[in-house]
């Protein structure tokens, strides 16, 4: 196996390489594929720190509007109106960068939909599912204007009594998973084989 100097950060090729890194892991490996938010940021604020990128990481909800159609919405959220209950409303979380956001996740809002459609029994249209998102904060829109307008647009709010629970109870990063997603981020042609794509290709033989 190869790898390479770490040169000075550079979004435009450091973040794609860590987008790319988290997401063979857990396309791979991860037990929770669709609610494993923690484990990308916690892992993807190491890299960063690796990198000599401090970042913050950050608890609340999220919205993000998906497709065009009335139901093409993945809500992490109470919805408007709604009273906020911590401890039976999935929360999300992210990573703020000064004054950016920066969501590892949003590769996954295509099987989100397919598990929430399979809960349901609706069809989600996806048409909007970036490999990951770094945003200026000040372009989130509001949760109602996700709701009710068009693809593309996203909702993101802290929380801080959700984000103290969640880092409070959290337990430290695995060594193996970190060590792994080092490895990745630093060899981009590696591929990974875990028990969820081990599963498949049974499934393909058989």
């Amino acid at each position: 196996m190869t790898s390479r100097a770490i040169p000075k950060f550079d979004k435009n090729n450091d973040l794609p390489r860590i987008s790319s890194a988290l997401r063979r892991l857990a396309t791979a490996a991860s037990g929770n594929l669709g609610s494993d938010c923690f484990i990308h940021a916690a892992i993807a604020q190491e890299i960063l720190n690796r990198l000599g990128v401090s970042s913050k990481l950050v608890a609340g909800y999220a919205a993000w509007r998906v497709g065009d159609g009335d139901g093409d919405v993945i809500l992490h959220a109470p919805l408007p109106n709604m009273p906020s209950q911590p401890e039976s409303v999935a929360y999300h979380m992210w990573l703020e960068v000064g004054n950016h956001l920066i969501d590892f996740t949003t590769y996954q809002l295509r099987h989100k939909a397919l598990q929430m459609d399979r809960l349901d029994g609706g069809s989600t249209t996806v048409k909007w599912c970036p490999d990951y998102l770094v945003v200026p904060k000040k372009s989130v829109s509001t949760l109602r204007a996700v709701i009710q307008l068009s693809a593309g647009m996203y909702f993101y709010k802290q929380d801080m009594a959700i984000e103290n629970l969640i880092i409070s109870a959290a337990r430290p990063l695995d060594d193996d998973d970190m060590n792994a997603a080092w490895l990745l981020y630093l060899n981009q042609e590696l591929c990974v084989f875990g028990p969820n794509n081990m599963y498949h290709d049974e499934q393909f033989i058989r």
